[in-house]
C-alpha cells in the first residue's frame, strides 16, 4: 500500500459515516464569551478562515453603521457551514468591539434554560459573574442594564420562534444603534427576527476555497507536500464545501501525535453544555500523562503549544482568555466526532442509566438524572 492509499484509508477510518453517527437529540449549551474590549490578540480571532470575506464586510457595516433603530443580522446555514465562526469573526473585530458599550455572547441549542440564559447575558453585560437570586427578575434587571445603551448580542443556534421570542423579550429597542446577531439553522427562525436586514443565508465553500482551507490548517506556512497533492485535493473536494468537516480532516492529517490527540479527545468527556476552566484542564492533561516536557520546553509550554494549536486550528474555541477565568468548549459536532473516536480508542465513554457501555474503556463517565437516578448506584451490564 502506497502513502495515497495509506491516507485515503486513514482518513476514511477517521471520518466514516460521521453524519449517521452524530446523536440527534442536543442539549442546552450556554457559555460565557470574552467581554466587549480585547486588548490582547486573539488566537480565537486570529485563526485561519478562508471565504466569505464579502459575507464579512457586509455584516460589518451592517453593524457599525446604517439605522439608529434596532436590528437583526441573521446568518443561517447547515450544521458545520461556519455559521458560528464568521459571528465570532465579526463579533471580535476592532471595529465591532469599539463601537458598540455592551456585548455577550450566548450559544443556545433546543433544550435551554430561559431564566438561566438570561443570567449568564445579564453577567456579561454587567461584568459580574454573581448569581441572582431566584425571586429577581432577570428580564427586569437585564433589560434596565441595556435601556440607553448601544449594545451588541449575540444569540448563537436558535432553533424556533418561540425561543427567539422569549429571550429577546427583555431587550430595549430604543435608537441608539443596537444589534443583535442571530444564527440559526432554520431559515423559518431567521425570517421571523428579521427587522431591517434580510438574513445572510451562509454559502458553501468553494472546491478552491475548501483546498486552500485544508492545506492551510494542515500544512501552515508549507506548501502541501507534491506526493500528496493529488490525494489532499481530492480529500478537500469530499469534504463538500464544510468548513467543520474541513477542520476535523485537517486535526487528523496533522494530529496523529498521540499525546496531542487525547487532549482533544478528552473535551468530549464532559458534558456538551460544559465548558472546563483552561486551568483545571491543563492539571488533567498532566495527570493523565498527555503531557511531558522536552528537551526545548517545560510541561507549561508545551501545554500551551497543544493549546494553541487546538485554538487556532477552530476545533476549540476559547472563552474569556484574557481574564482571570479562561474557559473553553468544543463545537457539539466536534464533541460528538470526538466521542465516537474516545470510544473506538477505548480511551473513555460516557454512558447513561439507560444506555449502558459495552466497552472497556480507561475511564467512564456517567450521565444520570438526578431526579429520577440516585447517586447511590449504577446498573451496568452483566459482562461488568
Amino acid at each position: 500500500m502506497n502513502i495515497e492509499q495509506a491516507w485515503i484509508k486513514l482518513i476514511k477510518e477517521e471520518v466514516s459515516d460521521l453524519n449517521e453517527k452524530i446523536p440527534k437529540n442536543r442539549g442546552l449549551t450556554v457559555v460565557k464569551s470574552p467581554k466587549k474590549l480585547v486588548e490582547s490578540k486573539s488566537l480565537t480571532t486570529d485563526k485561519i478562515i478562508v471565504g466569505f470575506e464579502e459575507e464579512t464586510n457586509l455584516i460589518l457595516r451592517k453593524l457599525t453603521s446604517g439605522l439608529a433603530d434596532l436590528d437583526v443580522i441573521s446568518i443561517t446555514g447547515m450544521p458545520g457551514s461556519g455559521k458560528t465562526t464568521l459571528a465570532y469573526k465579526v463579533y471580535n473585530d476592532k471595529s465591532v468591539s469599539s463601537h458598540f458599550y455592551l456585548s455577550a455572547w450566548c450559544m443556545v441549542d433546543q433544550g435551554y434554560d430561559e431564566k438561566k440564559l438570561l443570567d449568564k447575558i445579564f453577567n456579561q453585560v454587567s461584568d459580574s459573574d454573581s448569581k441572582l437570586s431566584e425571586n429577581i427578575d432577570v428580564a427586569d434587571k437585564l433589560r434596565k442594564q441595556l435601556y440607553g445603551k448601544r449594545y451588541l448580542i449575540v444569540l448563537d443556534d436558535v432553533w424556533d420562534t418561540t425561543t427567539w421570542d422569549e429571550l429577546t423579550r427583555p431587550f430595549p429597542e430604543a435608537q441608539k444603534g443596537s444589534r443583535i446577531i442571530l444564527t440559526t439553522r432554520k431559515k423559518e427562525v431567521a425570517l421571523y427576527g428579521k427587522l431591517d436586514t434580510a438574513p445572510l443565508n451562509l454559502r458553501l465553500l468553494r472546491s478552491e476555497e475548501s483546498w486552500e482551507l485544508l492545506e492551510k490548517r494542515a500544512f501552515g506556512y508549507e506548501s502541501c507536500p507534491d506526493e500528496l497533492l493529488d490525494v489532499s485535493k481530492d480529500i478537500a473536494e469530499n469534504c463538500k464545501g464544510l468548513p467543520l468537516v474541513v477542520d476535523l480532516i485537517a486535526g487528523v492529517i496533522v494530529g496523529r501525535e498521540k499525546k496531542k490527540s487525547p487532549c482533544l479527545l478528552h473535551f468530549a468527556s464532559n458534558p456538551k453544555d460544559n465548558a472546563p476552566s483552561i486551568p483545571d484542564l491543563k492539571v488533567v492533561w498532566i495527570a493523565k500523562g498527555f503531557v511531558e516536557k522536552t528537551e526545548m520546553k517545560s510541561m507549561e509550554e508545551v501545554m500551551k503549544v497543544y493549546m494553541d494549536n487546538l485554538i487556532s486550528s477552530s476545533l476549540v474555541i476559547c472563552f474569556n482568555e484574557i481574564g482571570e477565568h479562561p474557559t473553553c468548549q468544543i463545537h457539539d459536532v466536534v464533541h460528538d466526532f470526538c466521542l465516537i473516536k474516545a470510544r473506538k480508542e477505548k480511551l473513555f465513554d460516557r454512558i447513561s442509566s439507560s444506555a449502558p457501555s459495552d466497552l472497556l474503556p480507561r475511564q467512564i463517565a456517567i450521565d444520570y438524572d438526578e431526579e429520577h437516578f440516585g447517586l447511590n448506584f449504577v446498573l451496568f451490564g452483566s459482562n461488568k
